[in-house]
């Protein structure tokens, strides 16, 4: 189990310090992290799990072009 502090985490993610204190904060889905005597570490496998869950998904052009097209013809 590897934990990470904010600049190897920053190193790590390729993301800057303040992005990772922002994801830490966020209000929904969090990042996972602890504070111990003053110092943020976040759990390596944490980090890589949460960001699993925010992939991109694809835009289905069909799907959007078929509502569109629906509320064009229902008159929305």
């Amino acid at each position: 189990m590897e934990w990470l502090d904010l600049k190897r985490l920053q190193d790590y993610a390729a993301v800057s310090e303040r992005t990772l204190r922002d994801w830490i904060r966020l209000e929904v889905n969090p990042l996972p992290a602890v504070q111990v005597r003053g110092k943020i570490l976040v759990r390596k496998s944490d980090f890589d799990h949460w960001l699993d869950q925010h992939k991109v998904k694809p835009l289905d052009l069909g799907v959007i072009v078929e509502e569109l097209v629906g509320a064009v013809t229902d008159g929305r």
